[in-house]
């Protein structure tokens, strides 16, 4: 049966498996997606002997990732995406779709590199292991559902232009890092103030949590103004807040990492066009 209509048929075949990659894999794995519908590559052993761990089955080679599945998921790093796009073209992969979670690397240069029309690009985050990322596909005009109901395993899914996809490398791929160093910070706070580390931890992920919630529901600033009362102990922490300029510089700082990272995109896109 075609994987589009039935995902417990669906072999997946996962090259890479650093970072992101292991998290696709853990967040599917937890999912209760089939492990034996699992195919893994990765030219590191130790990569390989971690994924071994969770029952998923170790490809020798690309030639047998790719025999043994109906998606493949390119999850390398940017620089090396070429190398392996060249040997999936020598491989050939008619009638395989093929999927990379890359940044830079666009759908245009991944068809030309593959030589096939059926590629798309995945930018998730490594929520991906609890099963919490947010996924932006694309493109939008081709859109896949066996491909969308993968990612559905490890989250939320959003179709969106390429554009789109490209800018979410800053602002929900990268962001994880950032907001960790947040929480980080309400951590630091809370032991200064004399809580204990285990509480610390386990009310500031609460609250994030919390707050990422609701704030599928409400607007920002509603949330801060249920919070505020005048005169209050809220309404002074974030006078403290504003005093010291900390979302001033903290928009800041993004704007900037996304603007040094259009730069760069720009001279990816350059060499690729060079490259045709």
């Amino acid at each position: 049966m075609n994987c589009d209509e039935n995902m417990n048929t669906a072999n997946i075949g996962i090259i890479g498996v650093g970072k992101l990659g292991f998290s696709l894999v853990q967040g599917l794995v937890k999912s209760g997606y089939p492990v034996s519908s699992i195919h893994v590559f990765d030219k590191s052993k130790s990569m390989l002997d971690r994924a071994a761990e969770l029952g998923l089955k170790i490809c020798g080679s690309l030639e047998e990732l790719v025999s043994l599945s109906n998606i493949i998921i390119i999850s390398v790093r940017p620089n090396d995406v070429e190398g392996v796009a060249r040997e999936l073209a020598k491989i050939r992969v008619e009638g395989k779709k093929v999927v990379s979670t890359a940044a830079f690397v666009s759908l245009r240069a991944l068809e030309e590199l593959i030589g096939t029309p059926s590629v798309y690009r995945a930018m998730p985050n490594i929520a991906a292991e609890v099963n919490s990322s947010f996924t932006a596909l694309s493109p939008p005009n081709r859109k896949d559902i066996g491909i969308e109901k993968i990612f559905t395993y490890i989250g939320v899914v959003e179709w969106v232009d390429e554009q789109v996809l490209d800018a979410l490398t800053i602002t929900s791929s990268s962001t994880p890092a950032v907001v960790a160093e947040l929480m980080d910070a309400f951590v630091l706070a809370s032991l200064r103030a004399g809580v204990p580390l285990d509480v610390a931890m386990r009310s500031v992920a609460m609250v994030f949590q919390g707050i990422g919630k609701l704030a599928e529901q409400k607007e920002l600033w509603s949330i801060r103004n249920t919070v505020a009362t005048p005169g209050g102990t809220t309404v002074r922490l974030l006078q403290k807040i504003y005093e010291h300029g900390v979302k001033e510089r903290l928009l800041s700082a993004l704007v900037e990492a996304y603007e040094e990272f259009s730069k760069k995109l720009s001279e990816y896109r350059e060499k690729e066009s060079k490259k045709e």
